[in-house]
């Protein structure tokens, strides 16, 4: 049974294991423990725990993402790729490695959760509020991060 704060999968849980038939703006959890190829659940966007959303989908696994730190997951079984980037809105709060997305587990955590590192001041079209501590360039947007403990 899921707690108030898991993300809650669509009626029918959709398993993505063909990169290539993903859609920009979903949101999705990796099945297995890890980040690995066992496939990605779309999950709600709104859920507690949504941490990761689909930013671009890449017709080949050479391609290359827009401007910005995604992170990026190859399928060479369908030739696809995916940029993917954090879920965030002013005040969330995640556990992510801000030198190095590609090889940082994204997760979002209460923001008293004792692994959280970084908050969201922002989302903003061009610079960010006085307040944030580091920016994080996407294609359509930048993330506004202050660094937290």
């Amino acid at each position: 049974m899921l707690s108030e704060d898991e993300p809650r999968a669509p009626e029918a849980a959709v398993f993505l294991t063909d990169y290539s038939k993903a859609q920009k703006g979903t949101c999705v959890r990796f099945n297995g423990p890890g980040e690995d190829d066992l496939g990605l659940t779309v999950i709600d966007c709104e859920g507690g725990r949504a941490a990761l959303k689909i930013g671009t989908v890449l017709g080949n696994t050479s391609g290359q993402c827009p401007r910005g730190d995604y992170k990026v997951l190859r399928d060479t079984r369908h030739n696809a790729a995916l940029c993917l980037l954090p879920n965030a809105r002013q005040g969330d709060c995640f556990e992510l490695d801000t030198e190095d997305l590609q090889r940082s587990v994204v997760s979002k955590f209460d923001c008293a959760a004792p692994r959280v590192n970084v908050q969201v001041v922002g989302v903003a079209r061009e610079s960010c509020p006085a307040e944030a501590e580091l920016g994080v360039p996407y294609e359509e947007m930048t993330l506004c991060l202050r660094r937290v403990r």
